[in-house]
């Protein structure tokens, strides 16, 4: 049988009964004035559900919890522990740009990987492909691509960057000296 708290209007106070399911929302006599208390809903109490295999708040937002952040999806592949795919950038910053010796190995490793298939083709036999070469090159075109477009917006920006104190103290457009 579950507890339910009641307030009792003759002397203002909360007390709680152990009552029966189907008895609980009739009224209860208080305990100190044995006037009839209403049944009121504790506000300490949380509902859950489960979504996706995971505990859920109600109400639901449709998002995440991940170490007390909200995230819109639950990990999903490998990530450092302790990491989310969607705080890696707030926690470690924007992916550097790729340096040039990590350029020159990326060519190195595409000329020698079309040599390879090259050589697979000419003897009859199928290039063997490989996944992983493959998935670590498409990361690297892919922060190649971000790291290109995040350089790209800072020389746009970069004119405005410029001009912005020059507008916030007041003096833009007035003579810089003004006693000569």
């Amino acid at each position: 049988m579950p507890i339910y708290e009641y307030y009792c209007s003759g002397c203002h106070g909360v007390f709680e009964q152990l009552r029966r399911l189907r008895d609980a929302n009739e009224v209860a006599p208080c305990p100190e004035c044995d006037a009839d208390g209403t049944r009121v809903l504790s506000t300490d109490l949380q509902i859950f559900t489960m979504r996706d295999g995971y505990p859920r708040r109600l109400p639901d937002r449709g998002t995440y919890w991940h170490l007390g952040k909200e995230v819109g999806a639950p990990v999903q592949g490998a990530v450092q522990p302790g990491d989310h795919p969607e705080l890696v950038y707030e926690k470690y910053g924007p992916p550097a740009p790729p340096t040039i010796e990590e350029r020159e190995a990326f060519e190195e490793k595409v000329e020698r990987r079309l040599e390879h298939e090259v050589e697979s083709i000419a003897s009859g036999r199928p290039p063997i492909r490989d996944t992983y070469a493959e998935h670590e090159a498409s990361k690297f075109t892919k922060r190649l691509a971000g790291t290109r477009d995040r350089q790209r917006l800072a020389r746009r920006r970069a004119p405005n960057n410029q001009m912005t104190p020059r507008a916030r103290s007041g003096k833009h457009g007035k003579d810089p000296d003004p006693q000569s």
